[in-house]
């Protein structure tokens, strides 16, 4: 009896410091989790690195509600990820959820807390005609059916990144600080403005701020003509009231290709956008793009 419950006890200890010791190497396969910029508030873009200190099979995440897409950098245990804070997300702490599948089937993970700060952003009145604030019938249906299109357009799924280093601003001028903004539309309207607004001359370039696949490329009820491109695992950039659109759907488009010409079609501007929700729920500001450093310097840069 007494060499049977030895036995037993011996099997219980081995079994523990085999667990114990299964998960000091998994904790210890997450080298840092960082993301740039540093700070972030609602409407923010963030760029999210994983280091690990051995290999991994797949990195994936969960922050604010929504599923991370990391994709292997091609440098030994450094992955990434980009994640966009919704412009309606109330300022606060939030955890960031890293889960690393690790040869074996082992399993490593790390929570950071992330602090979404405050930010302002402005009222203005905007003239518009009345059929855009109160649309006929046919207007209606015109609407309907875009609306269709662009679900169709941010359904689409690339599962690989198409994009590479910086994204850079589409047109040659400093952005406004209109994004985020409540238009009250003929005072009788209320809307929030989920794009960043450019002063150029109508008729100039607008380019491709990275590589990806045009999804979207007509004239619509309310963005006017617009161009969505697709940056592969849901991240999206759209550039709205275009005068003339010079790209077709299902184009593979490089950084800074042209994709057409400023206007002011439409009443309503590029968008960020990321991991697949309609426009009106996750919109990132597009002139708080990050500008990716992948060479290992963890400093917060700024697009513009």
């Amino acid at each position: 009896m007494i060499r049977n419950l030895r036995k037993l006890f011996t099997l219980i200890t081995v079994s523990l410091l085999a667990q114990t010791s299964l998960f000091g190497q998994t904790e210890s396969s997450i080298k840092n989790v960082f993301w740039q910029p540093n700070d972030l508030q609602p409407g923010s873009v963030t760029f999210v690195t994983v280091e690990l200190n051995r290999k991994a099979t797949k990195v994936s995440g969960r922050f604010l509600g929504k599923d991370l897409l990391f994709f292997y950098s091609g440098r030994a245990g450094v992955w990434y990820s980009l994640a966009g804070v919704d412009v309606e997300t109330t300022p606060g702490s939030y955890d960031l959820r890293i889960r690393v599948a690790l040869p074996g089937g082992r399993v490593a993970r790390s929570v950071k807390p992330v602090e979404i700060g405050t930010v302002t952003f402005r009222t203005g009145d905007v003239n518009v005609p009345e059929n855009f604030v109160n649309p006929d019938e046919a207007s209606q249906k015109k609407i309907a059916a875009d609306q269709r299109l662009k679900e169709r357009a941010f359904a689409h799924f690339i599962p690989t990144v198409q994009w590479s280093g910086d994204f850079v601003t589409p047109v040659e001028a400093p952005p406004t600080d209109s994004f985020g903004m409540t238009h009250i539309f003929n005072e009788e309207l209320t809307s929030e403005h989920r794009g960043t607004d450019f002063p150029i001359k109508e008729g100039s370039p607008v380019s491709a701020s990275n590589s990806g696949t045009v999804v979207l490329a007509r004239e619509l009820f309310y963005e006017g003509n617009c161009v969505v491109l697709d940056h592969g695992q849901h991240f999206f950039t759209a550039y709205m009231h275009l005068s003339k659109i010079q790209v077709r759907e299902g184009q593979k488009v490089r950084k800074r290709k042209r994709l057409g010409l400023s206007g002011a079609t439409g009443p309503c501007h590029r968008a960020a956008r990321s991991h697949g929700r309609p426009l009106g729920r996750l919109l990132c500001g597009p002139h708080q793009t990050v500008r990716i450093d992948s060479t290992g310097d963890r400093q917060s840069r700024s697009n513009c």
